[in-house]
């Protein structure tokens, strides 16, 4: 996943500082995660309705007074964690350098995080897409292709519904849309 985005480090320094929960984060997003130092991305398509609606929610969850995360466990592509279900890490990166999914098999899933959306949350369009604030646009596409041969039913992107298909006939599916 990529904690580098201000919507999704949510509270994970709180949830560090105070009840001691390591935050995982691949190496080549550590930085982000720690200062939020980015490249500025084009935002791309746009629907007034919801990316107000976006911006909405952001400031009523305080999403743009984001608080870093100041200490990081990093991981890199093909780590297992020692968690429950051994949860492997798969490199995506063009969303952010770091960007990563999360294959846990004894869940028969995919957490794709922002590799790609379900639901765009500036256009409100549904289906398999690209994220929008991608640094790397072509790169993510790419990337997309190393969750081919991961055994899996289900994927579940960081916005938008769990999309109930299987890994190999994702590249497919987003590049058709």
């Amino acid at each position: 996943m990529k904690l580098a985005n201000s919507d999704h480090i949510g509270f994970a320094e709180r949830l560090r500082s105070e009840h001691g929960v390591p935050v995982f984060v691949h190496g080549a997003d550590t930085v982000r995660t720690r200062t939020g130092e980015k490249p500025k991305t084009a935002l791309g398509p746009m629907r007034l309705g919801p990316t107000l609606g976006f911006f909405g929610y952001s400031l009523r969850k305080n999403g743009l007074r984001t608080r870093h995360v100041s200490e990081v466990t990093e991981v890199g592509d093909g780590d297992v964690l020692d968690l429950p279900g051994k949860p492997v890490i798969v490199g995506m990166p063009g969303h952010s350098p770091g960007s990563v999914a999360i294959h846990v098999p004894l869940a028969d899933a995919v957490f794709v995080g922002d590799a790609l959306t379900t639901r765009h949350v500036l256009t409100g369009r549904t289906g398999p897409q690209p994220a929008p604030f991608t640094d790397d646009p072509a790169e993510a596409l790419s990337s997309l292709d190393r969750l081919a041969g991961l055994p899996a039913s289900w994927v579940l992107p960081g916005h938008g519904a769990p999309w109930r298909t299987s890994p190999a006939q994702v590249s497919e599916e987003v590049r058709k849309g």
